[in-house]
């Protein structure tokens, strides 16, 4: 997994539809959470991103961590947790191989970062790490895409998402024997009546069903 992606991209990130699978995503775990008993106030995001989930649980009242191996990426965090005025803790650690001192009752990722983890080796470093720093009886919950996901939204097909401060062309592929996925982002940062072009690979891998992980 690289630190290249999600640079100048982490600047149009929210612009493209984040925001709202983020209120999904919350909704899923509160859920998760009542089914299976844990009260997590004390929770770690991994792959947080902007910071839009974990900002929504520290609203919720729940104490919030924030991970990500992109700096670009906790900067807009950090500025969207000023703005909101909530105390989320941003670490800059690599989710393989990530150590936080006191453990936790919830560990989440969401938006297909697990998908972002290209080597077998890579999912089980990751597992470890959060195996460790869960709580008994704590929870990880995440979401995956799913090969059919990739043949459909990733396929050879082209997105384009128009937005006033943000417009994105994604020019996609999936190659089913390796099971790898890749998008080419093409991206214009709007400027007053000026547009700043970047342009960064995203490259994910698709992995057979498992489970959430519940450490007993």
């Amino acid at each position: 997994m690289s630190g290249a992606p999600y640079r100048r991209f982490a600047e149009a990130y929210d612009w493209e539809g984040s925001l709202d699978f983020s209120r999904q995503a919350f909704r899923r775990v509160t859920a998760v959470c009542q089914e299976f008993g844990v009260r997590p106030t004390r929770s770690l995001d991994l792959g947080c991103g902007t910071g839009t989930l974990a900002i929504l649980m520290a609203e919720a009242g729940w104490r919030m961590i924030g991970l990500d191996l992109s700096e670009a990426m906790l900067a807009q965090a950090k500025q969207k947790a000023l703005e909101a005025g909530q105390a989320v803790e941003l670490v800059h650690q690599d989710m393989r191989d990530f150590r936080i001192e006191e453990p936790f009752a919830l560990v989440t990722s969401f938006y297909d970062t697990v998908n972002h983890l290209l080597f077998a080796e890579d999912l089980q470093s990751t597992l470890r790490s959060v195996a460790r720093a869960l709580l008994p009886g704590g929870l990880f919950v995440f979401d995956i895409n799913t090969e059919a996901t990739f043949r459909q939204l990733w396929g050879g097909a082209t997105h384009f998402i128009d937005a006033p401060r943000a417009s994105t062309v994604y020019r996609t592929s999936y190659d089913a024997e390796t099971r790898l996925a890749k998008g080419l982002v093409t991206g214009f940062l709007r400027h007053g009546d000026y547009y700043e072009k970047f342009e960064e690979e995203i490259i994910e891998r698709y992995w057979p069903p498992f489970s959430s992980l519940r450490k007993g």
